[in-house]
């Protein structure tokens, strides 16, 4: 019989007791359900009890938990066992582990109706199928058949057939080991495997059938690639947390959808047909009316129309394929001279793709619109064709749709990667808490057994020759014992005994099978697993001293065992609940001992777990151990050996002198034995050898022999020398600057370049080469290899180091120069000493791993769909384009992988209209789940994944590494700073000495002054502010630490010296000493904080205080005053009053609430003016002079507002505010303007270009306007942060850049003929040529032939505008001075790919990152997400918004008294015709959506009737429920919704006709026609997902409001300055009539598409171009001037890259930011508190019970009430016991307060116990006052009432049963009602007895504790008076329902009437 363990193998005989147990449990459930329907309530609680949930520990595809590993007996892999996880007990399943401790589950019944699982068949293919290797053999496959499936050309036939093979093969392994289908974990039951199963039938049936077109489905094979992703363990959280994703999104996709289809309606209603005008010429159209060779005569208009729509004569775009769409409307595009503007024409933009013509290609556009992909085409082409104004849609679907919805993805995307991360890191620290739990223990073993055995030696050495013989009944000691046992057996250590076995150790089961039958089952372990169980507990157990410090080591690990049993216990990390249970449940069919006997060892739950027992040398009784165990460690680190024994035969602990050295040997070998059979298995034991005897792997003793270089004693103090030099601060402060030279020399490179340049540059790198070699070299020896190579980067450096010497070796070689660009990895050395650089390297590291998967992820994404494109849409791109093949198609596998990586990188739309154009619609929805998979799911999973590293690594984190190892570089810096301190306090000394005339009073000289401040000697404490700060400052050299006494320092504002930290500083305790003892203290000295500390002059970013002091700062500062006494005597004076009453006067004016507002009116009037100054202004010259003289007239109001604040505040208080310097600033400049004017030099260029500054005067208004400012401080907040982003943007971007110069300096030039048309390379090769031939041979205007152009392209490249045009040039470059040829270098791409990657995804992002940090720092400060960017007021708003939960029921409309009305009330307010009006909405709107461009005459007929009969149908609805709900109609917002909406469309029906007559412009009619989309959003109403979405917008738009305004801010100051730069430029590229900065608002209007980066290319190129203009300005005489249209390149570069940077990067971000954290915020108010929603609800829920509003109900209807409502407050029937737990207070006449039960159901929900509700407890007290609340009772009151009735009648049938002759009690039914409802009348009898004062009920909680009913029924009772009776619920008698009270609960006292009693 094989001893009880935790892993067994399965047998016929487990199979039969898992059908007992099924039975069983089959058994007790329908004991239950019975019980349930006789309504035994005691009995039923068990809805109450959890369900059994499986251990997550357990699940199919884990690993082994550690703690079992070792136990796991090695010849169990890949054999079936029972299964260990207790929620299977009652399912037939079983479990295999494979090699690799993974656990496989499998269902235990017959596999496909014929194996069973000891089927030798099946057994094969399980140890197949858990075999690590069979897994990897598929994935193999997988990856070869995916390689063959991306080849262009399709190999042999045979191949196919091979995967489909092996394919084959493993279905039918898994089939025969799992079973089909029917049962759980079966083959079809995984969904992994449905896949394989459709690809394989699929195979099969193509073969034998030619299924035509459905062959396309093979290509679904590709997705098997899916599949390695369940071997990859850490794909399994990213493929979770894109499940989860999934599945979450799903509300936000319905808010799509249907946000997209309203924009969609609007965007038809408004643009049908409208994007079809186009420009025709008129030129050379004649009618030729003559009948000559014409058989019918046309007539003119017929011939016009052939003309107009012939596509020849239409005005093309200059270098498109496009058509000019014109307009109109005022404002809208113009046709050019000779054109003229038709509409109607027969063909819409982009292949016919880009229209509003119907509903399709609508929703398509908003889609497109939403992605902002090419989205500026869309907006230009729609705004030259209908007018500037029509910019406000695509605002608000930007704003909304754009930036609101698809934030809302990448916020939902972010939750569920934070959750399964976390996930993920709990299961994760679970396993290293149980490591660690080993470490500990090995520790600990480690230390006490060295203890131990010094303790062992020293008793030996001191023990005398004692014997056993001294104590009673004592043996000689033997392994053989000469007294025989019970069975007059002998003891000894033969073999052959059978009494005697080697026992397995606990850990692996023993292989030896012995047939010994146990007399006892009790084995008591002698000595770990090494020596025998002894079967007698009456026989000798060997004890010796020599056999102690044999099995010392052993012994010792199992008397610590113990502990690490109970840890592991602790750690829970095995089984759910006790074993004990679950043996004991087992342990009847299995184990042959009779219960009487005394619990066997491996009885005791975790025995075969850890041996913490077998510490007993010799037997204790059962009970002893059974306490040991309990206490799980046993006490003492070394062996506590008690003298206990049954007889009294013990082994004395020091007799060690008699022991047989032949029993020695014998024991030995035993040993030995064992020790074999342990290390022959994986036990943990083998960690635990004696310690001495750990040899150091040979790895380690190699490094040591040849890296660790300690040779002679002069080599050493050599070494300490070159150590001294090369590890000196300066050093590395020169090794910085060298890497920053070498930087700027490798940035040099350009492309024309001069020999002496080349020459340098090689020279420079030969000389870095150098340097970094030797520095590397000479660390080499200070350090010894052993040291050096141990610091990573160190290992760089080498690294870096050992290149650049292989690329100087190979420079002759061609094709290496890639080896150059590795020199630009030196850069990142830098991150040594830049935090940033290291913070955001470590966060890139962090995010590797799980990049590393993501990355996988992406690419099994984009390998799936570029393989699918190309498998469906090759053929039908070489039928349509043939030679003429577009860039950008599914022809090869690169082409195709380009294109989905481009759909990831968020460019869709032209890619689809060329696929579309070859392959038909079929390509829409492949692009479409192409980009919503790949970017707006994976790709956000990328973001998510920086935002959650950038969470956990917060600024702070690199700073405990940093102090291990100083920053050197900071310390040379501060070597520097020390010495300029050193010298200054020499020379101010010096200065003092000289000038001193005689010594003051005191005899204490002056303390030095440094910076104009007045230090202060110490021990002398002086006030500021009220305030005195001390501070103790440290100086302490390298060495040397010298604390002088504590330094007082005056601190001029408490706020700065908040945080401190360690002093930076370092002085030399000389410095201390020289100014005698009086420390002079400047700026970074003591810098004891962050911040400065002295406020030193400098302008500090703080928010203007308003402060309510009635009068001013003192006119001279407190230095003038002590130093210069006549100040004083000044201020005394009759013009010193005379001033300060000036000044208070000045300063009352200031703080007068309306000055503000004054001098914000002039601000905005001076902005107007300034916009007003656009390309017209000459043309009116009238008000050009208006403007001249109000531009003086608010530089006049500016400069004296200036010296007004200064009178009032005084020059020291102005100047340290940053908003009183911007104003400064610009009021400066004025005056500066205003001087030159007068002198008459206003046309002097430099002067011209100061006027542009005027711009900036909008910002003023930022800090006079609060939403703004709130704003602006925050982004200030963040700027450090954001600028150090930006250089390691910079950074990245620079090595990107290099390389880019390296690869494509000078390859960008090209041949061009007089169009600028590009010649093939068969028409001219080389730039010779093409000289020759007269073509002209340019450059492009992006290029890379220097760092800057690289900077620039590579701009581009990462905002994804115009980097087409880029990268063609890039694959079309040869060598320099070669004609380009089409796609010659095409894995140039490559370069772009890992650009965009790193550059693009990381860099830019990292910018949302640090602002979404900021704001969570700030917010820690600010206790709130919003409360940064909102006023006081809108946190008002804000919080009303939170908490709508204070309200109480609203009183139910009554009904009317009027029959008729009475029915339409009941109608109205009915469910069924709410949802009958949604369904006609939604029928609505399908019939809007059927409209469509030039619709059928008879369709427009059929579409008008269907909309007058909805219209009618709404009107009707409207009508009714004015009826029915008279005035309190209008008390619902919806209702007005509605009812306006109505109004709305019959006007518009009527005017329709009205308009016609009168001719008014068909927008305004199309315009009344939108409000009809308005109904469709009542459909929100009833979605309840939606609607939290919709709340968390809500809740934000004060915050995005004051974004908006700051982002309207930027662009109104840049479209000022765009006006004045660039208001002449010439028309091309991306500037044209409509879009450019000649008036403010087109300015305005290009800005707002330029904000999201779209089209800045086109931008730049029109306002950078020099060359193809007019560069003179000329003036005619008659006034007209015709001004130079040139472009300026570098203010181009400027002005654009600075607007992208503010706008796109940051403003943008910080909306996505605000969206984020109210999503965030919102979705957790879901997920913890209850939102308004659901008071709301409550309440509607409410009014059907309590129509009059009285907030009472019955209790009658409490169970139903609580039922009916929503979740999550529902608690459903049976809800009986909920409501007694929640004691929900019962008032008077049995009714229950709302608010009460609302409190009651709030905590349950929240799991508290005592928290207050939402609403603050004096409300719901006062509240209560106003009506009659009067507590009677509870729910639990009641239920202890009931139960003590229940017991009072059962006494008194006993008693009845006793006397006889009674007359029988009211039947059970009549005193408690059979529902689980609450109280009938009767109980409420019983309860409150009206008729007689003294039956009230009086309830007393007694704490006395009486186990008996006593009741008081001596005296027989007449009926009608009452009996006393004390009720304790006996312990028998505590059912589910009472357990719940708590102890002192369950005594209830009662004084019942003795009617009910009887």
């Amino acid at each position: 019989m094989e001893e009880e363990e935790f892993f067994r193998l399965l047998t016929p005989q487990s199979l039969v007791q898992i059908d007992e147990r099924i039975a069983e449990e089959k058994a007790f459930k329908k004991a239950e359900k019975q019980a349930h329907e006789e309504g035994e309530e005691e009995e039923l609680a068990a809805h109450e009890e959890e369900e059994p949930k499986p251990n997550p520990k357990f699940e199919a595809g884990k690993k082994l938990p550690l703690s079992l590993k070792d136990l796991f007996p090695v010849e169990y892999t890949s054999k079936p066992l029972e299964d260990f996880d207790e929620f299977y007990d009652t399912q037939k399943t079983f479990v295999v582990v494979g090699k690799d401790m993974t656990i496989y589950r499998f269902s235990a019944t017959n596999a496909v109706y014929l194996l069973s699982p000891f089927n030798p068949l099946r057994r094969g293919a399980l140890y197949v199928l858990v075999h690590p290797l069979f897994s990897a053999l598929i994935i193999i496959t997988i990856i070869i058949n995916c390689a063959f499936m991306a080849m262009t050309e399709v190999p042999a036939g045979w191949i196919e057939y091979v995967f489909t093979g092996v394919y084959t093969l493993e279905a039918m392994i898994k089939i025969t080991a799992r079973g089909f289908i029917i049962n759980n974990f079966t083959y079809l039951r995984d969904p992994w495997n449905w896949l394989d199963f459709a690809v394989i039938s699929l195979a099969y049936v193509t073969e034998v059938v030619d299924l035509g077109n459905l062959s396309a489905l093979r290509t679904f094979r590709v997705l098997r690639a899916l599949k390695t992703v369940a071997v990859i363990p850490g794909l399994k959280t990213i493929v979770g947390a894109l499940l989860e994703a999934v599945r979450r999104l799903r509300d936000v996709m319905i808010l799509t959808v249907f946000m997209l289809s309203i924009f969609a309606l609007v965007g038809m209603q408004l643009y049908m047909g409208t994007l079809r005008q186009k420009c025709v010429t008129f030129a050379n159209f004649t009618y030729d009316n003559s009948t000559e060779g014409n058989d019918t005569l046309k007539s003119f208009d017929e011939a016009w129309y052939e003309w107009a729509m012939d596509t020849e004569n239409w005005k093309q775009i200059e270098g498109t394929g496009e058509f000019l769409i014109c307009g109109n409307a005022s404002g809208a595009g113009e046709c050019p001279s000779e054109y003229i503007c038709i509409n109607d024409t027969h063909t819409n933009p982009d292949f016919n793709f880009t229209h509003f013509d119907n509903f399709g290609t609508a929703l398509l556009c908003t889609f497109r619109l939403m992605t902002q992909d090419f989205w500026e085409n869309l907006y230009q082409i729609t705004l030259r064709a209908e007018g500037p104004y029509h910019s406000a849609y695509f605002v608000i679907v930007i704003l909304l749709g754009s930036f609101y919805l698809v934030n809302l993805i990448l916020a939902i995307v972010a939750m569920s990667y934070d959750e399964t991360q976390k996930q993920d890191q709990a299961d994760a620290d679970e396993e290293a808490e149980e490591r660690k739990i080993q470490q500990t223990m090995h520790d600990e073993l480690r230390e006490d057994y060295h203890e131990y055995l010094e303790e062992k030696m020293s008793q030996a050495k001191s023990q005398s020759d004692t014997s056993l013989s001294d104590h009673e009944n004592a043996d000689k000691i033997s392994l053989r014992s000469n007294k025989p046992d019970e069975n007059g057996q002998f003891l000894s250590v033969m073999k052959k005994q059978p009494s005697l076995s080697l026992p397995g150790t606990p850990f692996v089961r023993r292989n030896t099978k012995k047939k010994y039958k146990p007399n006892h089952a009790d084995h008591q372990p002698l000595m770990l697993d090494n020596l025998p169980f002894i079967d007698d507990p009456n026989a000798v157990t060997p004890c010796s001293d020599d056999l102690t410090m044999n099995l010392t080591y052993k012994q010792f690990i199992a008397s610590r065992r113990g502990s690490y049993a109970s840890l592991l216990k602790r750690t829970g990390s095995s089984r759910r609940s006790s074993f004990a249970s679950r043996d004991s449940r087992r342990s009847l069919p299995k184990s042959p001992r009779s219960p009487l006997e005394k619990p066997g060892k491996l009885d005791t739950p975790w025995d075969w777990k850890k041996p913490k027992d077998s510490s007993l040398l010799h037997p204790h009784d059962a009970g002893d151990r059974g306490k040991l165990v309990e206490n799980g460690s046993i006490n003492g680190s070394r062996m506590d050996i008690e003298k206990k024994s049954h007889d009294g035969e013990i082994c004395h602990p020091h007799g060690g002198k008699h022991v047989d050295p032949r029993d020695m040997m014998v024991l030995k070998s035993l040993l030995a034995h064992a020790e074999g059979h342990r290390n022959s298995r994986h036990s943990v034991m083998s960690d635990y050898l004696p310690f001495e005897e750990e040899e150091e792997p040979l790895k380690d003793r190699l490094y040591k022999r040849f890296c660790s270089w300690t040779c002679c004693p002069c080599y050493l103090k050599f070494q300490e020398i070159v150590g001294l030099i090369v590890l000196d601060a300066f050093v590395d402060l020169f090794i910085t600057i060298c890497i920053l030279a070498n930087t700027a020399f490798m940035a040099a490179d350009q492309h024309p370049k001069s020999p002496e340049l080349t020459e340098i540059l090689q020279n420079g790198n030969y000389v870095f080469t150098a340097i970094f070699a030797s520095e590397a070299f000479l660390k080499l020896i200070a350090l010894s290899p052993m040291y050096y190579f141990r610091d990573g980067w160190n290992c760089f450096d080498f690294l870096i180091v050992f290149l650049s010497f292989l690329e100087m070796a190979l420079d002759g070689v061609s094709g290496l120069s890639v080896l150059r660009s590795f020199r630009l990895l030196r850069v990142f050395k830098l991150a040594r000493s830049w935090q940033t650089l290291n913070m955001l390297i470590r966060i890139v590291a962090g995010t590797m791993g799980a990049l590393g998967n993501l990355i996988f992820v992406l690419a099994i994404v984009v390998f799936i769909f570029a393989v699918m494109g190309q498998q469906l849409f090759r053929d039908g791109y070489i039928a349509e384009y043939g030679d003429d093949m577009p860039r950008w198609s599914f022809t090869d596998f690169l082409h195709s992988f380009m294109i989905i990586f481009r759909v990831l990188c968020g460019e869709w739309i032209q890619s689809m209209w060329g696929c579309t154009n070859a392959n038909g619609p079929i390509c829409v929805p492949f692009f479409l789940l192409t980009y919503v998979i790949g970017n707006l799911v994976v790709l956000n999973l990328f973001l998510a994944l920086l935002l959650n590293s950038f969470g956990a690594e917060s600024l702070s984190g690199g700073e405990s590494e940093e102090d291990k190892e100083p920053n050197k570089l900071s310390e040379a810096i501060d070597r520097f700073k020390r010495f300029g301190r050193w010298v200054k306090v020499k020379v101010i000394v010096c200065l003092k000495v000289k000038m001193k005339a005689k010594p003051k009073a005191n005899e204490r000289e002056p303390s030095p002054r440094v910076n104009g401040k007045e230090t202060i000697p110490d021990g002398e404490a002086t006030f500021s502010n009220g305030t005195l700060i001390e501070m103790q400052t440290k100086f302490d050299d390298d060495e040397i630490s010298v604390q002088d006494k504590s330094t007082t320092i005056v601190v001029e504002d408490e706020k700065k010296a908040e945080d401190t930290t360690r002093p930076n500083s370092r002085a030399s305790p000389r410095e201390s000493l020289s100014s005698n003892s009086h420390h002079s203290i400047s700026d970074d000295d003591t810098k004891l904080s962050l911040t400065k500390v002295d406020a030193d002059g400098e302008p500090e970013i703080n928010e203007v205080k308003v402060t309510y002091a009635n009068y001013p700062d003192d006119c001279f500062c407190k230095i003038c005053r002590r130093k210069c006494p006549c100040c004083i005597r000044f201020e005394n004076t009759k013009w010193g009053k005379k001033a300060w009453k000036i000044r208070c006067l000045a300063y009352a004016l200031v703080e007068h609430k309306y000055f503000e507002t004054f001098i914000i009116t002039m601000i905005l009037a001076s902005s107007i003016a300034l916009a007003i100054e656009d390309v017209y202004l000459e043309e009116r010259p009238t008000l050009e002079q208006i403007l001249q003289i109000t531009d003086k007239f608010f530089t006049t109001v500016f400069i004296i507002e200036m010296f007004i604040k200064w009178t009032a505040f005084g020059f020291k208080k102005y100047f340290t505010d940053a908003w009183c310097w911007l104003d400064f600033v610009i009021v400066g400049i004025s005056i500066v303007m205003l001087v030159f004017e007068l002198l008459g030099m206003e046309k002097v260029g430099a002067i011209k270009a100061m006027r542009t500054l005027r711009a900036l005067r909008p910002l003023r208004a930022v800090s006079r306007w609060e939403g703004m400012r709130v704003v602006v401080n925050a982004l200030i907040k963040a700027i450090p942060s954001i600028a150090n982003v930006m250089m390691v943007c910079l950074i990245f971007w620079l090595i990107f850049g290099i390389v880019g110069v390296q690869f494509f300096a000078g390859k960008f030039y090209k041949c061009v003929d007089e169009d600028g048309n590009k010649l093939s390379v068969n028409i001219t090769k080389n730039k010779f040529e093409c000289l020759e031939k007269n073509y002209t041979w340019i450059n492009s205007k992006i290029n890379f032939d220097d760092v800057l152009m690289s900077y620039l392209a590579l701009f581009q490249v990462a905002t994804y505008k115009g980097w087409i045009e880029v990268m063609n040039d890039a694959i079309d470059s040869k060598e320099i001075d070669e004609q380009p040829e089409r796609e010659v270098n095409v894995y140039m791409y490559l370069y772009f790919v890992f650009f965009i990657i790193f550059g693009s995804f990381f860099t830019l992002n990292l910018f949302i990152g640090v602002i979404i940090e900021n704001f969570n720092q700030q917010k820690k400060k600010a206790g709130g997400s919003l409360e940064m960017f909102m006023t006081d007021d809108q946190k008002k708003y804000y919080m009303a918004m939170k908490r709508m939960s204070s309200k109480s029921p609203q009183k139910s409309i009554p009904r009317p008294s009027n029959i008729i009305m009475g029915w339409i009330f009941d109608a109205v307010t009915n469910q069924k015709f709410d949802i009958g009006i949604m369904i006609i909405i939604m029928l609505n709107m399908l019939t809007m959506a059927l409209e469509h461009y030039k619709q059928s005459q008879m369709f427009t007929t059929i579409l008008n009737h269907v909309n007058m009969s909805f219209i009618i149908i709404f009107t009707v609805e409207c009508v009714l429920k004015l009826i029915g709900l008279r005035h309190f109609y209008f008390k619902f917002p919806w209702n007005i919704f509605d009812f306006v909406v109505v109004v709305l469309s019959i006007l518009g029906v009527a005017l329709s006709d009205v308009m016609d007559q009168f001719l008014v412009s068909p927008t305004l009619l199309r315009v009344v026609r939108v409000f009809r989309v308005g109904r469709v959003l009542r459909l929100v109403k009833s979605a309840k997902g939606i609607r939290t979405l919709l709340f968390s917008l809500a809740v934000s738009l004060p915050a995005l409001f004051n974004i908006a305004l700051l982002l309207f801010l930027v662009m109104f100051i840049y479209a000022t300055f765009g006006m004045s730069f660039f208001m002449h430029v010439k028309h091309q590229y991306g500037i044209d009539d409509c879009f450019n900065f000649e008036t403010f608002f087109r300015s305005m209007i290009y800005l707002f598409q330029m904000c999201t980066s779209a089209g800045w290319d086109g931008a730049l190129a029109g306002i950078t171009n020099e060359e193809d203009c007019n560069k003179e300005t000329v003036r005619f005489d008659n006034g007209t001037t015709i001004y130079s249209d040139c472009g300026n390149y570098k203010a181009g570069v400027m002005f654009l890259t600075s607007y992208l940077v503010i706008s796109f990067l940051v403003v943008v971000n910080m909306y996505i930011a605000v969206i984020l954290e109210n999503f965030s915020q919102a979705t957790e108010d879901v997920q913890q508190g209850l939102t308004s929603d659901e008071f709301d609800l409550f309440y509607e829920k409410w009014e059907k019970f309590d129509p009059e509003a009285t907030k009472f109900i019955q209790l009658s209807q409490l169970s139903d009430f609580v039922d009916y409502l929503e979740e999550p407050l529902r608690l459903p029937k049976p809800n009986h016991f909920m409501l007694v737990k929640l004691d929900i207070p019962i008032c008077e006449d049995d009714k229950v307060y709302c608010r009460d039960i609302l409190d009651a159901l709030t905590k349950n929900f929240l799991g508290t116990s005592d928290t207050p509700g939402e609403i603050d407890v004096n409300e719901v007290d006062k509240d209560k006052e106003k009506i009659e609340y009067h507590v009677t009772s509870s729910t639990l009151m009641r239920q202890k009432e009931h139960y003590a009735a229940r017991v009072i009648q059962k006494a008194w049938r006993r008693y009845r049963n006793e006397k006889g002759n009674l007359p029988s009690p009211p039947p059970y039914d009549m005193v408690i009602s059979k529902e689980s409802d609450m109280v009938t009348s009767k109980e409420s009898d019983m309860a409150t007895s009206k008729d007689s004062k003294d039956t009230a009920t009086t309830i007393h909680e007694d704490t006395a504790s009486t186990k008996s009913v006593k009741s008081d029924t001596s005296t027989k009772q007449t009926a009608g008076s009452s009996i006393d009776v004390h009720i304790e619920i006996p312990e028998s008698e505590i059912t589910e329902e009472t357990a719940m009270l708590s102890p002192e609960n369950r005594t209830v006292e009662l004084r019942a009437d003795s009617d009910v009693v009887a």
